[in-house]
C-alpha cells in the first residue's frame, strides 16, 4: 500500500508526465531533419529526366497474343521509353531469353515486368491486356518510384496469354 500523501503522488505523476512528453519532443526533434531530407520526386528522377524503373516484356514470336501487343508495346516505347531508365524486350526462346525467364519466373507470353533501381521487381501483368491498362501499369510505376502514389492499387489483368516453354 502506498503510504505517502495524495499530494506527493500527484506530484509524483506529474513528474513522470513531464518526463515522457520531454522525451517525445527530443524524440520528434531529432526526427524532423531524417523526414525532411527524405526523398522527393526530385531525387528519384535523373539528370536526364528518366524515373529509376525498367520496362520489360517477355515475348515468344510465335506467340498470337504478343503479336496482337506488339502495336501496343511500340507505341507505349515511343511515349514512355525517354521517361524511364531503361525498356527491354526479350525473346523466350533465345538462350538469353531461356535465362531471364528462369530469373524472373515467368510461365505464360506475354509477360510484362517492371523493376525499381535495384532491379526489385515493382508490378507485372501476365497476359495480352489493353493500351489503357499499359498505361496504367506504367504511369503507377512511375509514380510509386517518384513517391507521388496515392490511394489503392487495383489489379491489372491480363486477357490472353499462351504458357511459355
Amino acid at each position: 500500500m502506498y503510504s505517502g500523501s495524495s499530494r506527493d503522488r500527484d506530484e509524483g505523476l506529474a513528474l513522470g508526465i513531464r518526463a515522457a512528453l520531454t522525451l517525445l519532443i527530443l524524440a520528434l526533434a531529432l526526427a524532423l531533419p531524417l523526414v525532411l531530407s527524405g526523398c522527393t520526386s526530385e531525387d528519384t528522377v535523373g539528370e536526364d529526366g528518366a524515373v529509376p524503373v525498367t520496362f520489360i516484356e517477355f515475348f515468344d514470336p510465335k506467340c498470337p497474343y504478343c503479336a496482337e501487343m506488339e502495336p501496343t508495346v511500340e507505341a507505349l516505347e515511343e511515349k514512355y521509353a525517354d521517361r524511364l531508365a531503361g525498356w527491354e524486350i526479350i525473346d523466350v526462346t533465345t538462350d538469353a531469353g531461356r535465362e531471364d525467364v528462369d530469373s524472373y519466373g515467368v510461365f505464360i507470353t506475354p509477360t510484362f515486368v517492371i523493376l525499381d533501381a535495384d532491379g526489385e521487381e515493382m508490378d507485372r501483368i501476365t497476359g495480352a491486356t489493353t493500351e489503357e491498362n499499359m498505361i496504367a501499369f506504367i504511369d503507377r510505376a512511375i509514380a510509386d518510384a517518384t513517391g507521388e502514389a496515392t490511394g489503392p492499387r487495383p489489379d491489372i489483368e491480363g486477357e490472353g496469354s499462351t504458357i511459355g516453354e
